[in-house]
């Protein structure tokens, strides 16, 4: 791996242009003529489900080719991690890492670019990062080394199998979120709304989700773009708000599956992305209104979307309280993967897998297992559960054992923190 010049971040997803009209709508730029065929196939390409549209876009996102790299550094002692392979990585697993390590006490300082060669790869290789992180298919990663590696999905999707009666949901749902919310229901009144009209879906993007994004996410926000939401989710979606005291304050685009049994939050927000809506309970109410509606309305599924496959992830720890089980997309992430390659074996490191039990998965999209790595002086972070319907037994990885299968003709040991 050689190090080049550093590379920038991407940019932050702009709102709609226009001003705002009375009522909290906003006035269009004018339309170009094919923008409502161009944002419907943007749309099909990223989340169509049909075996066409998978194959092609993982036969695209399988072509050979150079894997340039991006390597993130941090302070002298903490865990340097290079991410390389599909692009859609550097937004979503590489940030995600950058996210985890700063939780340990050790922010990102810069980042550099680099070339990931297979040599790279190989067993005992340290290059130039401590973690090589690598995104691909499923089926190139088949043919590239493994040995004291970890292979997860690269993306998951949480889903509540929604039951028959509201008796039975609740007890789907954690003692604590169940309490917690009878109390903020109580104290706030909180009522669910269906709205799918064109003002809704403008007020809901410009005064709910653009800000929640730029206040949550900064410069690292990402999202689908108006012209998207209008043209390609909305027609065969629905759009909803949590109403207090005649404010919609939450809410929450959905999309519809072909056969109408699956219904997928797609974009979210509060009013202004306000952390009070945050503090009240309203965004977490709002989860728990989507599934009783769901409950009501005889929806099978309620897909809350995607998350990567870290147990960590707090989004991956609210939503199992939900009753949320894991599974695979249903779109092109279905067959994209995400290995793991230590390649120097030091407290930092071992501190970073410790903290960070993930979700392996087993060759040709086999079970699903959680795993938890420890040694003699980190104990397993089980406190972070994996309890979820239908998810394996979790497994505990010693990591002496785990880095000597990889690192055991080049690296000293790094032990002891």
């Amino acid at each position: 791996m050689t190090t080049q010049q550093d590379a920038a971040r991407p940019a932050v997803a702009a709102p709609p242009s226009g001003a705002a009209r009375p009522g909290g709508g906003a006035a269009p730029a004018p339309p170009h003529p094919l923008g409502p065929l161009r944002a419907r196939l943007a749309y099909w390409w990223n989340n169509t489900p049909s075996p066409a549209g998978r194959a092609a876009r993982r036969a695209a996102d399988g072509l050979p080719g150079g894997a340039p790299a991006l390597v993130s550094h941090t302070s002298a002692d903490g865990v340097t991690i290079a991410y390389a392979g599909l692009p859609v990585g550097r937004t979503n697993i590489l940030q995600l890492l950058e996210q985890q390590r700063a939780r340990l006490g050790s922010p990102t300082t810069h980042r550099t670019a680099a070339t990931v060669t297979r040599r790279d790869l190989a067993p005992g290789v340290r290059g130039d990062a401590d973690l090589l992180v690598l995104g691909a298919e499923e089926h190139r990663l088949r043919r590239l080394p493994d040995l004291g590696t970890v292979t997860a999905p690269f993306r998951l999707h949480l889903v509540v199998d929604v039951p028959d009666t509201h008796e039975q949901l609740q007890r789907l749902i954690s003692k604590r979120e169940r309490w917690q919310f009878r109390r903020d229901q109580r104290q706030r009144g909180w009522v669910l709304e269906e709205d799918p009209s064109p003002r809704a879906l403008a007020f809901f993007y410009e005064r709910l989700h653009t800000p929640t994004m730029r206040h949550r996410h900064g410069e690292r926000s990402r999202t689908e773009r108006f012209e998207v939401v209008r043209h390609a989710v909305l027609p065969r979606g629905t759009l909803f708000f949590l109403n207090e005291g005649g404010t919609r304050v939450a809410g929450a685009l959905c999309h519809w599956s072909k056969d109408r049994r699956t219904l997928t939050t797609r974009l979210l927000g509060v009013l202004d992305g306000r952390e009070e809506h945050y503090r009240s309970g309203a965004f977490k109410a709002l989860y728990h209104h989507l599934l009783r509606w769901a409950c009501e309305h005889g929806v099978p599924r309620v897909d809350f979307f995607g998350t990567e496959a870290f147990v960590s992830k707090g989004i991956f720890q609210w939503k199992r309280r939900l009753g949320a089980r894991p599974e695979l997309p249903a779109n092109h992430f279905a067959t994209k993967r995400v290995r793991i390659y230590p390649r120097r074996d030091t407290p930092a490191v071992r501190d970073f897998l410790v903290a960070n039990p993930l979700l392996r998965i087993g060759p040709r999209g086999g079970p699903l297992t959680p795993v938890y790595f420890t040694d003699d002086d980190r104990p397993p972070r089980l406190d972070l559960s994996a309890r979820c319907p239908g998810l394996a037994a979790p497994e505990t990885v010693h990591l002496d054992t785990f880095l000597a299968a990889d690192l055991r003709r080049s690296s000293p040991p790094g032990g002891s923190a």
